[in-house]
């Protein structure tokens, strides 16, 4: 008898081990495959990958900063910012995070762009740039704002909540939202 008890206990504990890992691995590929759509989009289309709109916003920052140069100092705090954040994008890994560096180099683009829009001396050809980066990077942004990702969020997260999968949660790498 005790050893009929011992064999139960023993392939209840198995079959637990076993769901466990089963449900884990599921949800980490489910979340992986969430996080893969904001760095590589879904394959088909480009403009559906977040992270490639936001390093091709850093890129038309990099040429504003450039622009810049003759009608703001490099000095400035909006200059510095914009610097410093197109840095930590390229480094930065976490969506959450992204979002944040992605959301302050908005705002120090954008008063970049008023800066330049107010600039007597902009004429020419550096107007013919300014118009174009400025139009490239607004486009990069809308296209960003209207991403489906935190859709894709959403749908991990009611399917991996409630019981069991809020307990399995804690052994997994959920997907972050990207707000």
């Amino acid at each position: 008898m005790k050893s009929s008890k011992a064999a139960i206990i023993i392939m209840l504990v198995a079959i637990l081990g076993s769901s466990t890992v089963s449900a884990v691995t599921s949800m980490n590929s489910m979340a992986a495959k969430v996080t893969n759509y904001f760095y590589n989009g879904d394959g088909q289309y480009t403009n559906q990958s977040i992270y490639k709109d936001i390093v091709d916003k850093t890129e038309i920052a990099t040429n504003l900063v450039s622009l810049s140069k003759n009608y703001v100092s490099g000095n400035d705090a909006h200059i510095k910012a914009i610097n410093s954040r197109i840095n930590d994008i390229s480094s930065e890994k976490s969506v959450s995070k992204l979002y944040k560096l992605n959301q302050t180099l908005d705002t120090n683009v954008d008063w970049l762009l008023e800066t330049l829009k107010n600039s007597v001396g902009i004429l020419g050809r550096d107007y013919d740039l300014y118009v174009k980066y400025m139009s490239n990077y607004r486009s990069e942004v809308m296209t960003i704002n209207s991403s489906d990702y935190n859709t894709k969020v959403r749908e991990y997260d009611k399917e991996t909540k409630g019981f069991p999968g809020s307990l399995f949660r804690v052994f997994v790498k959920n997907a972050e939202y990207f707000e």
